[in-house]
Parts: structure tokens; sequence; C-alpha cells
């Protein structure tokens, strides 16, 4: 057995005067030494020269083995000694060296620092164990005097405690590049939080008494600091997930969350950290740890370059929720919009086979005046009344969604008064900004057991039933049948055969009644009417057609072609030598809305070469009413190409005679329904009569259209009415048979 070899006693004991100044200990854990020796005196000598002794003012924890065995044993409990002395000679010649491999290799002890000792000079370690094994020192035990000891002992803790450090640096680097990464994989706060205390337990490596509070959702603005919540936690903490702070029992907790959350920065004390992980549109999120140890100078900066990776993958899950949440939900109201709507309904599918289950789009009527009246703010007030009223009304368990601007969405089962009592929640009126605002609605409802199909095709069956209680008028609601869809599918079908008709040029043709002089029946011009036969032979009537081309915009392809068509027969006809009778063409409302009617128009008159004063363009009363400026302008223009313009229809409207006098019109037609009143008793004082008087004062021609009988047409000459349009002198005909009726000659009624 070994022994330390004393050579000045004296060295081993240090007396300290009673005035000397005390070091200051820190309350730091101490440092673990291990001593390795078979030699019971010399565990005994080294006690009693470190009795008392600190060192970068943390005190010494010796530990003790008396062989190879025990050493490993201590070792192995002990994961954090600094520094082991360690007997070279024990049971063995090499027993220490050969624990040197056992530490380094097998238990990867890399960081402990080994001071070699020796009481047998010729026993000194091979040069390979020292510099492949990270030897420390090696002394013999006659060299580690009392000062020398102490000396030895101190550079190898700090070298320990410098390893350390750059070990904490690295494992903390390696956490954040590792973080770095998976911190943008969660696309929702929960998980996020959930992936947050997981790293930060990485990095103290082990578990932690931790929290995470946050916002409930990342999709909407911040409101308070109330609406956070644990959203995850760890520990003695996992049980108060989804506690809303204000909520929170543990008064300390509370008080950490709520200091940090005033501070807007981390707080660090002896026991916890509260790390603020920043405000993002308004979200701001924290997170509380139980400091396992005093967090050091180098723990603090590695937690806060830890903090600004959580801060950026909290930006990014709130990104991530806020573009879910304006893609799926309406940022007014808060509800699902019609995306959202329809995936709900999909998903619970299942659960309305067992019927009951009402599907229904809600139409606000006139939504639009409504708001340009209020103001675009009130008018958002109003949409979240209808909403709070609807939610009340069809309970938790209902769908509820913004499918349009002025549209809900309804999934619900309805009481024993029906689908329709739904709209009752319009009787009363809505309270906006202090004033009674009264508002109706209408709607289309669809029975989701009774009609199969997907999310998307119930909503369109709602959305057809709603069309036809639009038709019905206001505060009307529907329910979807097939015959509603068979009437839509009719129409749609006609429309792809009238889109391929005018593009093909096939089955659209004009027509043209003639237009006599009431005097002695002489064709002064024609009006050019439009006609569709199909393929197959069928004629579709103008009333059904037309309508579906204005409602699509197709009208205004159809009503370029009558005019390229009408500019080209003109031109026909004269090559023929037919007489120069006008063509008036019938111009939609959609027409005069394009930007470059005019142009058009114009572009047409000088690719055909046809005079522009054969042409007479006839615009409904309706029309030029619509917007009187710009129909003004128009007509001028049209004018100046030496077209001239007849006012369609007039007295069916609500023109006035100045708004009449405004326009440059050169004929006013009679509507064929002020023409059928006529008779000897009405003629006086009908509405032909005024229409006919008012004309002549503003210096227009009239013609009356209609005109079916001789009386009717005898009337209309004795008020004064130049020219006659009806079945009386010619029903509309093909250019063929109109230019064998003007060979033919025409006849005045007697």
């Amino acid at each position: 057995m070994t022994t330390l070899a004393v050579t000045r006693p004296e060295e081993f004991i240090e007396f300290l005067e009673d005035d000397e100044p005390v070091n200051v200990v820190s309350a730091e854990r101490p440092w673990k030494v291990l001593i390795v020796d078979d030699d019971p005196e010399v565990h005994q000598a080294t006690l009693f020269a470190l009795r008392g002794v600190t060192i970068s003012n943390r005190k010494l924890e010796l530990l003790n083995a008396y062989s190879s065995a025990q050493a490993r044993a201590v070792l192995e409990a002990h994961p954090d000694v600094a520094v082991i002395l360690l007997d070279v000679v024990m049971e063995s010649h090499d027993a220490g060296l050969t624990l040197v491999r056992v530490i380094r290799e097998e238990l990867g002890r890399r960081d402990t620092r080994i001071i070699l000792r020796t009481g047998q000079p010729g026993y000194a370690p091979e040069l390979s164990v020292i510099r492949d094994y990270d030897i420390n020192d090696y002394r013999t035990k006659s060299e580690l005097t009392h000062t020398r000891l102490i000396t030895t002992l101190a550079a190898a803790i700090r070298s320990y405690e410098q390893i350390c450090a750059l070990d904490e640096s690295r494992r903390g680097l390696e956490l954040l590049i590792e973080t770095g990464n998976q911190l943008f994989v969660p696309l929702d706060v929960r998980a996020f939080a959930e992936v947050a205390l997981k790293h930060l337990a990485g990095f103290f490596g082990g578990a932690l008494n931790a929290v995470f509070c946050g916002p409930s959702e990342g999709g909407g603005e911040g409101r308070d600091h109330d609406e956070l919540r644990i959203l995850a936690g760890c520990g003695a903490y996992r049980h108060l997930e989804g506690v809303r702070l204000a909520d929170l029992d543990n008064q300390t907790l509370r008080d950490s969350l709520r200091s940090c959350l005033a501070g807007q920065r981390h707080v660090f004390d002896s026991g916890a950290a509260c790390l603020h992980l920043g405000r993002i549109h308004g979200k701001e999120a924290l997170i509380h740890v139980d400091l396992p140890c005093p967090a050091t100078e180098l723990t603090r900066r590695m937690i806060e370059v830890l903090c600004v990776n959580l801060g950026v993958g909290f930006e990014n899950v709130v990104l991530f929720e806020r573009l879910g949440f304006f893609a799926y939900y309406d940022p007014l109201t808060r509800l699902p919009n019609r995306k959202r709507f329809l995936d709900r309904i999909d998903e619970e599918m299942p659960a309305f086979a067992s019927g009951g289950w009402i599907l229904g789009i809600i139409d606000i009527v006139r939504f639009s005046e409504l708001n340009d009246a209020l103001g675009h703010r009130s008018g958002d007030l109003l949409l979240v009344e209808v909403t709070q009223r609807l939610q009340l009304v069809v309970g938790a368990d209902a769908l509820v969604a913004r499918v349009a601007g002025d549209a809900f969405g309804l999934c619900w089962r309805p009481g024993q008064a029906g689908a329709g009592a739904i709209l009752d929640v319009f009787n009363a009126p809505f309270s906006v900004r202090g004033h009674a605002i009264p508002i109706r609605a209408r709607a289309g409802f669809v029975d989701l057991a009774a009609v199969p199909g997907g999310a998307v095709e119930l909503l369109k069956r709602a959305n057809l039933a709603l069309s036809h209680a639009k038709q019905a008028g206001n505060q009307h609601w529907r329910f979807f049948s097939g015959e509603m869809e068979s009437a839509t599918q009719n129409r749609v079908r006609l429309l792809t055969e009238l889109r391929s008709a005018l593009h093909q040029g096939k089955g659209l043709e004009l027509y043209y009644q003639p237009q006599v002089a009431s005097s002695d029946g002489a064709l002064v011009g024609c009006e050019a009417l439009i006609r569709w036969v199909k393929a197959s032979g069928e004629a579709i009537s103008p009333d059904v057609f037309i309508p579906l081309a204005e409602y699509t915009g197709m009208i205004v392809d159809i009503g370029d072609w009558v005019i390229g068509e009408a500019c080209r027969q003109i031109v026909r006809w004269d090559a023929k030598g037919l007489p120069g009778f006008r063509v008036g063409i019938n111009i939609s409302a959609a027409q005069f809305r394009e930007p470059d009617f005019v142009a058009k128009t114009a572009g047409v008159i000088r690719e055909s070469g046809v005079d522009p004063s054969r042409l007479e363009l006839e615009i409904t009363e309706s029309v030029a009413m619509e917007d009187p400026l710009s129909v003004a302008r128009q007509l001028h223009e049209l004018k100046a190409l030496g077209l001239r313009v007849a006012v369609d229809d007039f007295g069916c409207g609500f023109s006035s005679l100045g708004s009449l006098n405004r326009l440059p019109f050169d004929r006013v037609k009679i509507d064929r329904a002020f023409v059928r009143e006529l008779t000897p008793e009405t003629q006086g004082d009908c509405i032909a009569t005024m229409i006919i008087k008012l004309a002549k004062s503003l210096g227009l021609d009239v013609i009356a259209e209609g005109v079916e009988t001789d009386q009717q047409a005898r009337l209309l000459r004795e008020m004064g009415c130049a020219e006659m349009q009806g079945f009386l002198y010619a029903r509309p005909m093909q250019a063929e048979a109109l230019e064998q009726w003007v060979m033919h000659g025409t006849q005045t009624p007697q």
C-alpha cells in the first residue's frame, strides 16, 4: 500500500487569523473531487489538506474510492465529478492507468479532469496514456505539498469549468440548430407549445416543471391578457393545460407570467425564469420554467438565444394560423366562410343521415343599398347583429357561415315551426349605433337526407331554391324541388346552344317588320327583330332567349351581331335596287354600358359601307333614364355619325318631359299596350293622344307599334300619328320575303 510522503508537514495545515477576511462562498453546488487510492492514510491526509478550501467561490465535496471497482461505481453514481485524484498503483501496478481507459472510453467522461498520483516513481505512466487519454497532471505524492495540491487542483477545476462551459455552448448551439428546423413544423399554436417545452427540457437536460402560456387561437387579433391560456404544461404543471391566465390558482406562477407580460421581457430569479417570446399581430406567448439550478450568465445568454428561435417559431405559427383563418373564416363575423362551410358539411355528412337536417342560404334584401345609406361600418355592425341572432336561434350544434357578402349559410335541425321560421329573426328591427334598422331576407332550403350529393351539390340546390324565393318577393323562402333543377338545366342547355349558334353563325337570323306611312301605306322603314331556330327546327321565342342573354351578358355579343348583319343587309338591298328605307335596331342597356359601344358601331358602319342615315337605333325609356348623362353623351356621338335615334315603349317608364327634352331623339314609338286600349270612346284623353301631342310639341316624329285593326289605324291617323307598324300591315319576315313584299306594293287600310 502506498503512503503519502510528507516533506514539510507544516504545509499541510493552514491556520487563518481571526481578523483575516473571509471569502464569500457561492450558493452553487460544490465541486466534486474523487480521491481514488488504496491507502486510507492518503485519503485522510488529502481530506485534511483540502478541508475548507474553496475554488472559484465554490466549496469542495470529496468522494472516496479504495479500488478501481469502487471508483467506477462512484463515477456512475455521480456524473458531475469535476476532478479525480487517481493513484496509479493499487490492486495492480497499472490499475490506475487501466481505470483511465475505463473513465474515458467506457464511461465516456471526457470532461472530468484526472490528476495521476503515485508514491512509486518507477511506475510512471506511459506517454501514450497521458497523450491519448487527456491526463490533466501527473505528480508523485511527494511533490504534492499542501500548496501544490491546491494549485494543481484549482487549475484542474478551472479547466473542467471551461470545458463544461464549452460543452454547454456546443450543446446549446446543437439544440438551436435542431430547434431552428423543428420549430417550423407545427402549424398551430398548441402544437408549437408542446414542441417548445420539449426543446426547453432538452436544453436543460431532463424533465422540467414548465408551462407555455399563449393565445387559444392565432387567427384573429389579440384582445386582452385574459385571453391567454396555458396551452401546454409539463412536470408539476401538466394539469394546468387549458386554464386561463386569469383563473390560475398558483399565485406564484400567475405573478411570474403577469410580471413578464407587463415588462415584455425575460424575467430570471434564483429558482425560475419567465421567457417572453414576443408579440405578433396582438398575440403574445410566455414560457415559465422552474430552473433546476440557478442560471449562470452563460445559461442566460443561451436561453435568450433559444428564445429568439422560439420567437421566430411563434411568429411563424401565428402567421400560419392567420393564413388559415383568413382562408377559411370571415374576419368580420368570425364565421366559417363558404369553403370551410362546405368542408364541415362533407366532414359531418354521416351524422346528417339521421334525418331532419336542413341546409339553407339566407340572403338579406337590398343589403348593398343599406350599406351605402348607413356607411360601411354600420353595415358591418348590422352583419354582426344578424350573425348573433342566427346563432342564438339555431343553437350550438348548428353550422352557421357567411357564404357571401350578404348571404349566410345554415345547416341545422329546425323545430316544429319548420325551416321557414328562421326568417322570423328578421321580424324585429336591428339596433345599430342607436338606430332601429328594419331589414328583410329570403331563403332557399334543401333537405340533406332527401336530396343526395355532397356539400357543393347541396349548396347549389339551396341557392337554386333561393333564386325562386327572390322571384316571389321579399321575406319569402322556398324548398328545393326536382322541377327547379330541371328548369335550370334547360336554361343552361339553352344558353349553351345559343352561344354555339352565335359563334358558328347558324340558327340566328334577322326578321324585318315593315313600318309604313299612315297616309298611303308606303314603306318608310322596318324594324330588325332577331329570331332563333335550332338545328332541330324548333323555334325559340325571343321572350325566352333574350332575357337569358341579358342575364348572362351575352346580349352584348348578340347586339353587335345584329348591328353588323343589319348594315350588311341594307347594302345588299341597295345593290338590288330596293327603295332606301330606314332600318330600326333595338339596343340593350348592356350595350350602352360598354365603353367602346360608339367606337364599335362606327367601325361596323365604316367596314360595311352603309349610309348611316339609314340606321335608326331604338332604346327603351328605362335604358335612357338609367344613366341620363352617359346616355346623352353617347347619343350625341351616334348622332354625329349620321344615325337617327328613337325612344321605344315611351310612357311605360318614369321619365319626365325635361329628361326627354335633354336627349337627342328623332322619333317616339307608342307602345302597343297604349294602342291596344285605343277606342273611339277613349280617343280624346288616352295616353296615346298625350304622347302624340307631347312629341309634336318637341318636334319629334311619332310611330305607333302593335297596330292590328283598321279602327286602331284610323283613330291613330286622326290623332296625327304619321307612321304605323303592326300585323295589320305585315308580320316580321325574312329579308327575301321583305323584298317580295316591297315589289308587290303595299295597301293603305281604309
